[in-house]
């Protein structure tokens, strides 16, 4: 005898992701007693990194102690359910979103949000040694980091945009040395960094030193070995973690800083009705702070509609 099929339970609302987006659009969610369910695969972005910095009320906390408060905050919200599996793809309806767990569960939502940020691949920066610092001592974000290393002697890896970074890592430190790994950089970016004391080396990289995880010099190809306490990165590495917005007919573009990102209105929209990303995943590189706020505002965004929607159907 054939077993009926059903469909699955229509909820309000599904979260894909549980970093500070994801995981702060469920909260903003559950308070407004919506259906919500939130997937995540827990491998975040930053668990390279040994404290997240510039989160009001829980600075220099791991990004795991995050992670545990704020599903510990989640539990009291019974309209709010979080799974910890990972997301094997999505489909577009006629009324909303289907999505499909790897453990074989599917989901069905009128209203879907990506909150998968981007997945960072540091042998693209080809810097033999950096496996061994990145997030320890070398960072891709100055003010996640950049407090910390104040008044240490600093480098710069990248040439693209390294005009615009450069000052802004002088703030932290007047002891700064760009290193190009073997890249063309402009005359007059050039003289402009030169003329203010930072030092501009362009001879490809041989490796990074380093003991236990902090940087200790730079040794270029040319035999010369300078001398460096930490390091910030300038060049792009990542790229969307999730491919899931654009298959369902989202659109992506470079952003200012030349990371591919999904085109989406500030608090998430986009051209696909009832289909938003925020975080890392429409801003490229956000910070945790301004990720949460996205995911606040975009949830906030989706329960006005879905009251406006109840309302008009009384």
């Amino acid at each position: 005898m054939a077993v009926e099929q059903t469909d699955p339970p229509r909820h309000d609302l599904v979260v894909i992701g549980g970093g500070p987006a994801g995981m702060s659009a469920a909260l903003t969610a559950g308070r407004a007693l919506l259906d919500t369910v939130i997937v995540n695969a827990e491998n975040p972005r930053n668990a390279v990194t040994t404290a997240s910095h510039g989160f009001l009320t829980r600075d220099g906390a791991h990004p795991s102690e995050l992670l545990a408060i704020s599903k510990q905050q989640l539990i009291r919200y019974d309209t709010v359910r979080y799974v910890n599996d990972s997301v094997t793809g999505t489909t577009k309806t006629d009324d909303g979103f289907e999505v499909s767990l790897a453990n074989g569960e599917l989901l069905a939502t009128t209203r879907l949000i990506i909150a998968t940020g981007q997945t960072d691949d540091v042998s693209k920066l080809n810097l033999d040694g950096i496996e061994h610092v990145y997030g320890k001592t070398v960072y891709p974000c100055i003010f996640c980091d950049g407090f910390e290393h104040r008044g240490e002697r600093l480098a710069l890896f990248g040439a693209d945009a390294v005009v615009h970074y450069a000052p802004m890592v002088h703030m932290w430190s007047r002891d700064l040395a760009v290193f190009t790994n073997g890249d063309d950089l402009p005359a007059d970016d050039k003289a402009q960094l030169e003329g203010r004391g930072v030092a501009v080396h362009t001879a490809p990289v041989r490796q990074l030193e380093s003991t236990d995880g902090r940087l200790s010099a730079i040794e270029l190809e040319t035999g010369e070995r300078i001398e460096r306490d930490a390091g910030f990165i300038s060049a792009d590495y990542s790229t969307p973690a999730t491919t899931f917005a654009e298959e369902l007919g989202a659109t992506c573009s470079a952003n200012d800083w030349g990371m591919l990102a999904v085109d989406a209105s500030e608090t998430g929209a986009t051209a696909v009705t009832g289909l938003y990303v925020i975080g890392d995943a429409r801003t490229g590189f956000g910070g945790l702070i301004a990720s949460a706020a996205e995911g606040a505002a975009c949830a906030a965004e989706i329960a006005h509609e879905i009251a406006a929607h109840r309302w008009g159907t009384l």
